[in-house]
């Protein structure tokens, strides 16, 4: 019995980090640095608890039972505070760091004192077994491979962040539970106890009837729109919000596309392109990375010269509801639903490896840059990528953020695109929603012979923008300095 406690509480700990890391990674970005953190001071937490151990080994039958109860009163408070946290202290980002990582070291402290007493237990219950130690950590490393695998291929699908947090405590609480009728069998009576596990529960129970309430007024303070929907898919949080006409997408916290002005956004990056394209084409064949909600697709479908469309992205939710949400549909006029669209869902380096199709026109509308997963997509090798399925006049175009705010992110992927094409040209719309939005199109005859922006109705760069390459580095898989000119724009202007 006291094996299957250790399964239980090894799962738990994996938990512990897996949501801590994923929930500062929605709240703050930047996934790898978040992770990193949570990691290290976890661990921090785990060796001062390793070490203070030895002073709770006198009473190990009950001091136990007591760090199981405090953990599953601090984890089932831990996702609610760290949210309130985050809506007070979100503009200071070094108060919100301090906060988040002292409630993940206080956990780490707490779950390490967990192993060292079991050992104990083990000695005070004269339980027999050939090697204490070989059982507790086989068990221990079975549970760390059990919740590894639940947490991204079912826990976080379908219970989201808070519903987990929910389950992990119930799993506490169940080893408190059946841990005080263990020792029964063995003598030793904590009745008292019970009236602990029961008030705990009875805080269970308050926290699971107010947590759509809470929920709802979070989410309605961090958005501060109505919201209409929430999603939890494999990779992302979506929220769709709506104000009379105004219907937007977040994708962890982190906004899309606003319906009041994203025909602007989709007209700088797919209509003014496409007017070099058809003429010099009669059939124009289309590959679409990333932009899944049908936006983009509804754009070029309005032309007669496009003979197919192929839509390559990761996640098979946004596509869900670009083909069934209302507003979303309306929005992209069942673009998705059209014969000519084609939709791959999987990674956009997986399908270049497989395909030895050529297009005259590949759309890149990927998020910023904001952790090595995005910034691989704006890295030289997927730019190798692309150039390898572009036709020999054919266009590629990406967004390329705020280059007034993000300014060393921009020249970074321009310098990053000029290494692969020898040949960009950057152009911007203002957007209500997004300010000055700036573009890279790339194309393999001489694009700068064009008069771009005349046939575009473009601006070029004023001088505020303009910025000395040579100080700026390309941007690789193995070297990915554009995450770290992003974060300086984002923490600098706290954006």
């Amino acid at each position: 019995m006291i094996l299957f406690f250790t399964l239980i509480i090894a799962i738990c700990w994996i938990l512990y980090e897996l949501v801590l890391g994923t929930l500062s990674s929605y709240l703050i970005g930047d996934s790898i640095r978040q992770f990193s953190f949570t990691i290290w001071f976890f661990m921090t937490g785990m060796w001062i608890g390793a070490y203070l151990s030895r002073y709770l080994e006198k009473n190990a039958i009950v001091n136990f039972l007591r760090i199981e109860l405090i953990l599953s009163v601090l984890w089932a408070s831990s996702v609610i505070i760290l949210k309130i946290l985050y809506l007070h202290f979100s503009v200071s980002w070094d108060l919100f760091q301090f906060f988040y990582l002292f409630i993940t070291m206080l956990i780490g402290w707490f779950v390490w004192w967990e192993l060292p007493l079991v050992a104990t237990i083990y000695k005070e219950l004269k339980i027999k077994t050939k090697s204490i130690i070989s059982d507790l950590f086989t068990f221990d490393y079975i549970g760390w491979l059990v919740a590894s695998l639940l947490f991204p291929l079912i826990l976080l699908p379908i219970l989201g962040l808070y519903n987990v947090s929910i389950f992990i405590w119930s799993l506490n609480l169940l080893v408190c539970f059946l841990y005080i009728q263990y020792l029964r069998t063995h003598k030793v009576y904590l009745t008292k106890y019970y009236f602990v596990v029961l008030a705990i529960v009875l805080y269970f129970i308050f926290l699971l009837f107010t947590s759509n309430k809470f929920e709802n007024y979070y989410l309605r303070e961090y958005y501060k729109e109505p919201i209409l929907e929430v999603h939890q898919s494999e990779y992302q949080d979506i929220v769709l919000t709506k104000r009379w006409e105004d219907f937007r997408m977040y994708l962890n916290g982190n906004i899309q596309f606003l319906s009041l002005d994203e025909e602007r956004y989709h007209e700088a990056l797919v209509d003014w392109p496409m007017k070099l394209l058809e003429e010099n084409n009669e059939k124009i064949s289309v590959l679409i990375l990333w932009w899944w909600d049908g936006l983009a697709a509804r754009n070029l479908l309005k032309y007669d010269s496009i003979s197919d469309i192929t839509l390559v992205d990761l996640d098979p939710k946004i596509t869900e509801l670009a083909k069934n949400q209302v507003d979303l549909v309306t929005l992209n006029q069942w673009s998705l639903m059209n014969e000519k669209i084609k939709i791959i869902h999987w990674d956009a380096f997986n399908y270049f490896k497989t395909t030895n199709y050529k297009y005259d026109f590949i759309v890149a509308d990927f998020p910023d840059p904001r952790d090595v997963w995005t910034a691989k997509l704006y890295s030289r090798e997927m730019y190798m990528w692309i150039n390898n399925l572009l036709k020999d006049k054919g266009v590629f175009i990406t967004q390329a953020s705020n280059a007034f705010f993000s300014n060393k992110a921009f020249w970074s992927i321009d310098k990053t695109m000029n290494d692969v094409f020898w040949n960009t040209l950057a152009y911007h719309r203002y957007l209500p929603s997004f300010w000055d939005w700036w573009f890279i199109a790339s194309q393999k005859w001489n694009l700068k012979s064009i008069d771009i922006c005349d046939k575009l109705w473009c601006t070029v760069f004023d001088r505020d923008y303009q910025r000395d390459k040579n100080t700026i580095e390309i941007n690789t898989l193995a070297h990915p300095k554009i995450i770290e000119y992003y974060w300086e724009w984002y923490k600098k202007f706290n954006l």
